[in-house]
């Protein structure tokens, strides 16, 4: 039997949410920008809460020795270059074939939602293309993010596929965990990874996909009794990203058993079953509380004046950071007192910068892309702090990690706490506040722009939510969207 002390294991991390709407496309710049490659990888995921994170705590405690590739991350913008794929599997494929002998397994932490100018699906091109480095007898273990866009095609890669259980993501750390614990199981002979997949044909806003509320609670509690079950290794599901074209795009339910897959697929087809009962409230056409921007800014400021702490407004439709929706209507309502962070605006930020701080400026912020945007918007104000906006989180998705705003500024805007950055970020914790000199209850108002990360902080720092349906991007509404790829049947797609 094979002593955990003998095993080598090789890791490698690469992600993008794919926007096939978006103009454009993601070049390798800004993969690059964050990218870590060779032994960086493991340096600077060490001790953070992400799925090589967790790979690292499991394998470094049992003495398992690592070989790490690549970590690339693009965040959440246009449809990938091919190129970007063609580098970084490039890279993992002359490595993982380099040392293919002494590994015993591969540990992968990937998105799944990624899409590319000819890829719709290649993240499973990924796993594919290094087993014909390494070939199938090799275990290969893969984490995704819960908005993953999965199908049939992952079962046949990977030994075993293992996502996220919470939205905001905080366990993509225990999510890596669960994949190394598995993959050792796996190499001592105690499990044999056999999967299951359902896919109930729904596609829904990821705003529906939060776990610390209905329906998502709901369902997540039945997978954790289904995970109580004896030979049930591991559940994952898999709520899909709405905004990629894609073939596969939508709800997927996998569940890992010990060599059982008849219970793997009785697991799976109770969680499908579960979710196309709660299909409406998924996608937003069950009692969904959704205001328009007007309605949703004037009963925030109203409910401002008694509240004992503050009032967030969720804008969960920007996808690019710098729409002017929903700044546009609290100028039009006279706000005060009221936070926007992580306004993505760089050519501002610089020019407060370039000015200093206690001036007043003249400034053209948001609306960059004119995709959906709302177009730049004219304001006036004090600057109030510029520099660079780096710092170490400690929010509970962004802990020891190094965090780089780029040149970054706080203006005020008539009584608007504005805070313009250089790289695209969103408010998700208290950092964007906090590391600046401020505190979140300083403000009867804030912004995020996030869509569920922000809940696991600002459900406790917040009285109330108030979600609010801006125009275009990442709206709701499907229907807005011309989808060439998406299969008949998907429940608010094609399936209206």
């Amino acid at each position: 039997m094979m002593g955990v002390k003998e095993v080598k294991l090789g890791v490698a991390g690469f992600g993008h949410e794919t926007i096939s709407f978006w103009p454009g496309l993601t070049d390798i710049k800004a993969f690059e920008r964050r990218a870590k490659h060779g032994g960086e990888v493991i340096e600077k995921n060490r001790g953070t809460n992400t799925s090589i994170g967790g790979f690292i705590d499991i394998c470094e405690a049992e003495g398992v020795e690592l070989f790490s590739v690549c970590d690339a991350r693009g965040g959440a913008t246009a449809i990938v270059a091919d190129r970007v794929y063609d580098f970084y599997v490039g890279e993992m494929k002359r490595e993982f074939k380099r040392v293919a002998d002494e590994l015993d397994g591969i540990l992968l932490a990937l998105h799944g939602a990624m899409a590319t100018q000819s890829r719709q699906d290649p993240e499973t091109d990924v796993v594919r293309e290094i087993r014909q480095v390494v070939g199938y007898e090799m275990p290969i273990m893969v984490t995704f993010d819960l908005h993953a866009n999965k199908d049939l095609a992952i079962l046949k890669e990977a030994s075993a596929i293992f996502g996220y259980q919470s939205s905001p993501h905080i366990d993509a750390g225990e999510t890596g965990r669960r994949a190394a614990r598995a993959m050792l199981a796996t190499l001592r002979g105690e499990i044999k990874p056999t999967m299951a997949m359902a896919r109930p044909g729904i596609a829904g806003a990821t705003v529906f996909s939060a776990t610390t509320i209905a329906p998502m609670k709901d369902i997540i509690a039945r997978l954790h009794e289904w995970e109580e079950r004896p030979k049930v290794v591991d559940v994952s599901i898999f709520f899909g990203f709405p905004w990629s074209d894609v073939h596969q795009v939508g709800m997927s339910m996998v569940a890992v058993t010990d060599n059982n897959l008849e219970l793997a697929q009785e697991v799976v087809d109770d969680l499908a079953r579960l979710a196309w009962d709660k299909r409406k409230a998924l996608t937003g056409r069950d009692k969904a509380v959704l205001y328009s921007v007007k309605d949703g800014v004037a009963l925030a400021i109203k409910k401002a004046e008694c509240a004992s702490k503050p009032i967030v407004i969720l804008d969960f439709a920007d996808r690019t950071g710098d729409t002017t929706w929903v700044l546009q209507e609290l100028l039009a309502q006279g706000a005060k007192n009221t936070a926007l962070p992580c306004f993505y605006s760089p050519e501002a930020a610089r020019d407060c910068y370039e000015i200093g701080v206690g001036s007043t400026v003249e400034l053209k912020v948001g609306g960059s892309t004119g995709w959906l945007d709302g177009g730049p918007v004219k304001v006036e104000g004090k600057v109030l702090w510029a520099g660079e906006g780096k710092y170490i989180g400690t929010g509970p998705m962004s802990k020891n990690r190094e965090i780089d705003l780029g040149i970054t500024a706080i203006v005020d805007v008539d009584g608007i706490w504005l805070q313009l950055i250089t790289h695209k970020a969103q408010l998700i914790d208290e950092d964007p506040i906090i590391q600046f000199g401020y505190k979140t209850s300083d403000f009867d108002v804030i912004v995020s722009k996030s869509k569920t990360h922000f809940r696991e902080v600002y459900e406790k720092v917040g009285e109330e939510i108030i979600i609010v349906e801006a125009p275009g991007q990442g709206t709701a509404d499907l229907s807005i969207f011309e989808y060439k790829n998406v299969l008949p049947g998907v429940y608010n797609i094609t399936n209206k």
